[in-house]
């Protein structure tokens, strides 16, 4: 598998498929694998040069336990540093959650990079005090590791398989807690700068990090954003690929 230099932090990226190039940014703690078992390379191969990227801190990529190693101007720089290694000067870019929230910060640092923006399950606005707590909260749950974490799926519902022990085995928490830092929320350096190309955002109505209204008025104010919004799902919108690949495939072709 191929890997890219990002001042000696190696990022480790796929790429699939044939045609304009594509990079595929998934959140925190989910891993390429994803993007083949929902749908999605299946439904964009045949008309995009997929290039998926593992997030430092994840999968095969370099993963420092040092905060300081996951700031917005990094996380950004390791997208970059794998479209030089591949010498795509230009790209449409999808990231949902943590990648859509690098997105965003991809139109602050590195604009010129890219002809759309795709990003789900994330607003560009600051967290009010209830939600920089609730991640903060979430981030003393990543510190106790595997078994915490195992536990705190286990309190919101989720049944615990051999399949979903297995999944989670392959992170990295004392990684993970790095990554996870106040920065994440409080680092205005990450936050939007007006672009021009057109940008797609998609949302569940439900979505337990308040992103909904914000994206809403967001892409009220924006002329160049198209909303897709989708009721009764929550953050796991980014799972029902049924949902979410047709909103895609309609927002591409209308710019390609």
């Amino acid at each position: 598998m191929p890997f890219a230099d990002n001042q000696g932090i190696k990022i480790n990226y796929e790429v699939d498929g044939e045609g304009t190039p594509f990079v595929l940014q998934y959140g925190f703690m989910e891993a390429i694998e994803d993007w083949y078992n929902i749908g999605y390379v299946d439904s964009f191969k045949d008309n995009y040069k997929l290039i998926m990227i593992d997030l430092r801190g994840h999968g095969l990529s370099d993963k420092p336990y040092n905060s300081d190693m996951y700031l917005m101007d990094l996380l950004t720089s390791d997208v970059i540093t794998v479209l030089d290694d591949l010498k795509i000067e230009k790209a449409h870019f999808m990231g949902y959650s943590m990648g859509g929230h690098i997105g965003f910060g991809l139109t602050q640092f590195f604009p010129d990079r890219f002809k759309s923006f795709i990003l789900g399950g994330i607003s560009p606005q600051p967290l009010e005090d209830e939600i920089f707590e609730k991640g903060l909260a979430f981030r003393s749950i990543l510190e106790g590791g595997l078994g915490s974490y195992l536990n705190y799926l286990e309190s919101i519902g989720t049944e615990i398989t051999e399949e979903v022990r297995e999944y989670m085995r392959k992170f990295d928490f004392k990684a993970l807690t790095a990554f996870w830092g106040p920065h994440l929320f409080r680092d205005k350096k990450g936050y939007y700068r007006p672009v021009d190309v057109p940008i797609m955002m998609y949302v569940g109505e439900e979505d337990g990090w308040g992103h909904y209204p914000k994206a809403f008025e967001f892409a009220k104010s924006e002329k160049n954003v198209t909303l897709y919004s989708f009721p009764e799902v929550g953050h796991e919108l980014q799972s029902n690929g049924d949902m979410v690949i047709p909103s895609v495939l309609e927002f591409l072709k209308k710019i390609d």
